[in-house]
């Protein structure tokens, strides 16, 4: 069972409309696989655990309703 994320409720990217930032799950080689967008690092981490070898977790930018990820964006500080 997937962590459920709460992407409709990330602020949103100020550079892309219909995109909100968030800590992103994905598998990084190949096949490259986007699984969600979480709000917290650790929930995040939680899930790129349960999935398993691969999966990593990136702070970006995704596009609502696709599996657009953007990752290399910095992170707010706080």
């Amino acid at each position: 069972m997937s962590i459920r994320s709460l992407a409709k409720n990330l602020p949103p990217d100020p550079g892309n409309e219909g995109w909100v930032l968030g800590w992103g799950v994905l598998r990084d080689r190949y096949p490259w696989h986007f699984v969600d967008v979480y709000a917290d690092q650790k929930t995040a981490r939680a899930e790129a655990q349960r999935r398993g070898h691969g999966y990593v977790v990136e702070f970006g930018s995704h596009r609502l309703g696709s599996d657009e990820f953007i990752c290399g964006v910095s992170p707010p500080e706080g």
